[in-house]
Order: structure tokens, then sequence, then C-alpha cells
């Protein structure tokens, strides 16, 4: 009996530590991560996220005592936090210096993505799809600005059950997103040409300065390069104060949409109103210029992703993804070939030429940090501060549309 005792006190104490061990692991491993995407090339194409993806599910087959569900929800309260770290950059009066064309250009990938959104809910639905309604709330976000807007969508609509979900999107948005990008690279600029014609200016430049259209750039949420540039942040005491200070007001927000989630369900076993309020919270705290001239709250909140990537793919059932990856892969793929046609079919109504298009387009799937190799790639830097503006734009409004759309079409 006193054997017995103490080998559950031991297993306990492994279970602790291993534990323990885990969460260390996955707050820190996203730095090695991040070092190895700049050092190893390949590395680098297939991104951060994805990198800590394969880490965690690796880890998750390994027989090691630790506490998953804890995994999971650590990261599900660093992704909380990061939503609003990310959005309290966001100059929203940085959309005056958007040429007429361009918001028109990126209004059309929003129409674009909500269509599709709801046309490939019906046909999902109609196929027996499980989760449809937040599938199809996931893919407006991810086309309106990125993959927080789905991982928070994701959230808000399924709460806890939400990892396999995510995982699987996850997934089959580098997949089917990788692809793309890499056409978008090589040989999408000459057949934008062909359909829509050749470029015009983006900015309306011509009652601003130089200097105030570069400070367009620098207003918005994330810059050129800036996803994880943290030599970006300066080291002086005052910064560092400052970015403390800008992190504790993300946990504060957190507070509150703990507090209403709780006050609504009577647990906070559910995301949605915690999601909703971050959300809400950091496009309005962003109104505050001194929040928003913070330096390193967007590189914080990208680095809280990473470790809530890697957190969810450590709590992981392997069996439970694979089932899910099939059908979201071509829910994602489908979808995303159809956002893209719809908006080069919607701008040739409009008369919207090809660097137009294309950089909104970008805009809207990929976000900020993707903005700058595309105009590169386009061969045209004038169209770098409207990406980021319009993609900066769509990190704000992708989670509310998102839910909105997500929620209508789970009572439908």
């Amino acid at each position: 009996m006193t054997s017995l005792l103490l080998a559950e006190q031991t297993a306990s104490w492994a279970s602790t530590l291993c534990t323990v061990l885990a969460l260390l692991f996955m707050m820190a491993m996203p730095a090695f991560v991040l070092w190895l995407t700049k050092k190893v090339k390949i590395f680098g194409f297939i991104g951060a996220i994805a990198l800590c993806y394969l880490l965690g599910m690796i880890i998750s087959v390994i027989p090691i005592p630790y506490d998953r569900g804890l995994t999971e929800m650590v990261g599900s309260v660093f992704v909380a936090i990061a939503i609003p770290l990310i959005l309290f950059g966001f100059d929203i009066t940085s959309v005056r210096y958007l040429a007429k064309k361009t918001i028109i250009s990126f209004a059309l990938v929003i129409a674009s993505a909500v269509t599709v959104s709801v046309l490939s809910f019906f046909v999902a639905r109609a196929a027996g799809l499980d989760n449809a309604n937040v599938l199809s709330g996931m893919t407006t976000g991810l086309y309106t600005g990125g993959t927080p807007n789905m991982i928070a969508i994701a959230k808000a609509l399924m709460g806890e059950q939400s990892g396999p979900v995510i995982a699987a999107a996850q997934i089959s948005d580098f997949v089917v997103g990788g692809v793309y990008f890499l056409l978008i690279l090589t040989v999408m600029k000459p057949l934008y040409n062909k359909l829509l014609g050749a470029s015009d200016p983006l900015l309306d430049t011509s009652p601003q300065t130089s200097d105030e259209i570069e400070l367009a750039e620098t207003k918005t949420t994330g810059g050129a390069d800036e996803e994880y540039n943290f030599a970006a942040i300066p080291r002086n005491r005052r910064s560092i104060w400052q970015l403390v200070g800008v992190i504790a007001l993300a946990i504060g927000c957190l507070g509150v949409g703990a507090l209403w989630e709780y006050a609504a369900n009577g647990n906070l076993d559910g995301s949605l109103y915690i999601i909703l309020t971050v959300s809400v919270l950091g496009i309005v705290f962003s109104r505050i210029k001194p929040i928003r001239q913070v330096k390193g709250s967007y590189q914080i909140g990208q680095y809280l992703i990473l470790v809530f990537s890697l957190g969810l793919s450590m709590s992981l059932d392997l069996t439970q993804l694979v089932r899910e990856i099939l059908p979201t892969l071509c829910f994602f793929a489908c979808s995303q070939v159809a956002v893209i046609l719809l908006h080069i079919v919607l701008c040739k109504i409009c008369r919207i030429d090809a660097g137009t298009a294309l950089i909104t387009s970008t805009a809207g799937i990929y976000g900020p940090p993707f903005i700058a190799p595309v105009a590169n790639a386009y061969g045209d830097r004038n169209l770098i501060a409207p990406g980021i503006i319009c993609g900066t734009l769509g990190l704000a409004i992708g989670t509310l549309l998102g839910w909105g759309i997500g929620a209508l079409l789970g009572v439908m």
C-alpha cells in the first residue's frame, strides 16, 4: 500500500514537472523557431507559425505526461492578449492617404470574402461538413486580414472545442496560401497586367508631401517588415516601461472580457465575449495616440500568436486532426481560389488596375507582413504603404465581420 502511494506521488510530481517544463518550452521555443527562419532559407519559406505547429505535433505524439489541457488554456490566454496588442498600433486616420481606387478595391476584397464564405457555407452544409458556419466565419476573417482574425473567430464561435479546427485550418492555409503566394512572387504580375491593365498610383499624393506619405506607412500596424522585428523595439528605460504598460493594458482588456464572459454564462468555458471584448477594446484604445505610438506591441502580439500555435498543437489528438484536415483543406482551397477570381472579376467591372488589385488582394489574404515582398516582386515599392494600410484595416475589422458571418450562418 505504501509503495503504491509512493508510486502515485512520484507520478504526480513527474506530471507536474513535465507540465512546468512544457509551459516553459512553449513560451521560449518560438524564439528559437524565429532564429531558424532567419538562418535557414527553407525554414524561412515554411514560416514560423507552420514550424510551431509541426514542432508541437511532434511533441504531442511523444508519451510525456504533461497537462495538455493546461497548455491549450495558457495558449488561449496568450492569444486573447495578443489580439489587442496587435490592434493597438493601428491608426484608422491613415486610410485618408489611400487613393479612391485603392479603397474600392479593398472593399471588393471584403465583398468577395463575404460572398464566397456564405456560398461555401451552403455547399459545405449540403455536403455534410461539420462546423460549416465556423469555417465560413474563419474564411471571412482570414481573407480580410489574415491569421489572427481566423484564430480569434474560431475561439469566439467554438471556445475550447476550436483546437482541432484551428489546427486543420492553419495547415490548410499553409498549403493553399503557400502555393498561391509562390505564384504571386513569380507569375501573377503578367497575368494581372493582362487582365486588368497597368497600375495607377495607389496613394492620393496630391495634397501630401513625401514625408507624409512615408508617415502613412509607419503609422500603421506592423510596417513593411515588422512582424517579428524585435530589433526595432527601443531598449531605453522609457520605451520598455511604455511597452510594459500596453501589455498590462492588453491583460486588462482580457480581464474585462473575462468578466463579461462570466456574467453572461456563469463560467469561463466559452470565449465569445472575451474575444469580442479584446477586439473592440484593441480598436478603441488605438485611437489614443500615446498607446498607438508605443513600439513593440505588434511584435509581442505576433510572438504570442506563435506561443498559442505551439501550445495548441502540443495539446492535439492527432487522430482527430487527421479527420479534420482533408475536408478543411478542400474548403479553404476552393474558398481561396473563389475569392481571388471573384475579386479579379469585380476589379475588371470597376476598372481597377493590376497593381491596386494585386496589392489589396494580398492585404486581405495575407495581411501586412507579406506586402513588401509582393510589392518588390511586382516591381513597384509605391505599393507598400497602401497595402499595409489596407492590411491593418482588415486586421481591425476582420474578427468582428467573420464572427458576425459565422454566428448568423449558425442559426440558419
